[in-house]
């Protein structure tokens, strides 16, 4: 019988954390999504190594990873993408110009191409290939653990390096 006299309390408190915890996930969600822009690491030229871009591509997989993957490339914003886009590919221009070995600055053209088309076009399919590129080179430069290589990468095709 107490138990039938607290059923509308319990089913109010309920009610009350279901509205919070929605509210809660919305508001942190969009939160995620504002600041959800490009990793722009402010690579200093002269200091730009081996260690230096392994960390760029790590980064830069890691972002791309949480940009486009498990389902995310269908809700993502161009308009956060344009919005340090220019500071983006002037950090890319260094890397490459810094990148010695000729495949991986291939890569990294390769990426800045698929970059500006999606830029002017709107092209989700190039950002996708953008990080299925970091991903390999992850892989490959950075030891990444995996099952998933796409192949598609000039450094590191064959995971040989």
């Amino acid at each position: 019988m107490d138990f039938i006299k607290r059923k509308p309390i319990i089913i109010s408190i309920l009610i009350f954390l279901s509205i919070v915890i929605g509210f809660s996930a919305v508001y942190f969600n969009n939160k995620i999504k504002a600041t959800n822009e490009l990793p722009v690491q402010t690579v200093k030229r002269g200091e730009i190594n081996q260690v230096n871009i392994g960390k760029y591509i790590s980064s830069n997989h890691e972002y791309w990873n949480n940009a486009l993957c498990w389902g995310r490339s269908k809700n993502f914003s161009f308009i956060v993408f344009e919005k340090n886009y220019n500071e983006y590919i002037k950090e890319l221009d260094q890397i490459i110009d810094a990148t010695e070995n000729p495949h991986l600055k291939s890569d990294f053209t390769h990426v800045e191409k698929l970059l500006k088309k999606a830029e002017e076009t709107k092209d989700i399919g190039s950002l996708i290939d953008v990080h299925r590129i970091f991903h390999d080179l992850d892989v490959t430069v950075n030891g990444y653990e995996t099952s998933d290589f796409f192949g598609i990468t000039e450094y590191g095709g064959d995971r040989n390096g």
